[in-house]
Parts: C-alpha cells; sequence; structure tokens
C-alpha cells in the first residue's frame, strides 16, 4: 500500500482526528526549521506550511461542528500536495506524513513511494 491509500485510509478511519493533529504538529516542527536553516525558498516553503496547516486545521474544524466547511477525504491529500507543491514544500509535507502516519499506526506502517503517486 503506496502513502497515498494509507493516508485515504487513515482519513476515513476512527484515527482521522489523532492523524491530523499530528500532521498539523508536524507541519509547525517543519515551519520552525525551515525559518532556522535560511535557505533562499525558506519564507516560499514556510507560506506553503502555513498553507497546509491552515487546511488541517479547516479538517478538524468540520470534524467537530456540521456547519464549517472541510474536504472530502478524497480530496485532501490533492490539496496538500498543490499546496505543497506551489511553495516547494512537498519534502516537509512528506515527512510529516510519514510521522503522522507512524504516530497512529506505530512502526508497522511502511512509507513507501510517493505521495503523488
Amino acid at each position: 500500500m503506496n502513502i497515498r491509500d494509507r493516508v485515504l485510509a487513515v482519513l476515513e478511519s476512527e484515527s482521522k482526528e489523532v492523524f491530523l493533529l499530528a500532521l498539523g504538529h508536524r507541519l509547525v516542527i517543519s515551519a520552525r526549521f525551515i525559518f532556522s536553516e535560511g535557505s533562499s525558498d525558506a519564507l516560499q516553503q514556510a507560506r506553503a506550511s502555513n498553507e497546509m496547516m491552515i487546511a488541517i486545521w479547516l479538517q478538524l474544524w468540520a470534524m467537530k461542528d456540521a456547519e464549517a466547511d472541510g474536504y472530502p477525504d478524497s480530496e485532501f491529500l490533492p490539496i496538500l500536495l498543490g499546496k505543497a507543491h506551489a511553495g516547494n514544500a512537498l519534502p516537509h509535507l512528506r515527512d510529516a506524513i510519514e510521522s503522522a502516519l507512524l504516530s497512529v499506526h506505530g512502526n508497522s506502517v511502511s512509507c513507501q513511494g510517493s505521495i503523488s503517486q
């Protein structure tokens, strides 16, 4: 099972909230790292991380409030990928996803392949 399939499976499971919280947390940590490394595209990557975090918090809010708009589970990862790609932050998203999957599944998860497959 590739990463995309694993993400969709967890989004459709009872572990969705824990996964989204872990994903948001890892992206916050990535944003801190982005600023500390001072690369030439740091601001672009940090903005992309911020946009991804907004999408994650929107998903969490939609789980708690029936009137809040969230994304369909099947569209959520493509939304994040688009934001990450636009800001040259795909490695940060991949790291965050792998970490969030580990937080839900422990060491039993094998993250192979591209997240954009």
